[in-house]
């Protein structure tokens, strides 16, 4: 039989988990300011971990901690976060696709340019080899 002091310490657990889960998503968002790949990536394995672990604590409190309210408003504020940094890393993911994509078009123009001179210094003859 749970008594009300065990009730009490599992929802400390869980708040403690809660604000951990928070502090890493306050990380995230710097990583992702600063376009910190390496970080992001480490803080995304650490998030999944928290968050199996804040599930389980969820769970082992036995009622919805919606219910309180220094609880809910941390999870609407956690909600939050994760939303816009899920935004966030979208926009990283983006910035950076395209970057690459210039980088990639830039180094191809010298060819490109290449290419079109030695056809076009080839005069109107179809097959420059035919004299």
């Amino acid at each position: 039989m749970s008594t009300s002091s065990d009730n009490s310490q599992l929802f400390e657990f869980f708040l403690s988990t809660l604000e951990t889960h928070q502090n890493l998503l306050h990380a995230e968002t710097q990583a992702i300011a600063a376009k910190h790949l390496d970080t992001i990536e480490s803080i995304l394995a650490k998030k999944e971990e928290s968050l199996a672990l804040l599930l389980e604590a969820r769970d082992s409190i036995g009622f919805d901690p919606r219910s309180n309210n220094e609880a809910n408003e941390l999870i609407d504020q956690v909600i939050e976060l994760q939303k816009r940094n899920g935004q966030s890393l979208k926009k990283l993911m983006d910035y950076q696709s395209a970057k690459q994509e210039n980088a990639e078009s830039l180094s191809r123009k010298p060819i490109e340019s290449l290419l079109k001179k030695a056809y076009l210094n080839s005069g109107s003859k179809i097959n420059p080899l035919e004299e």
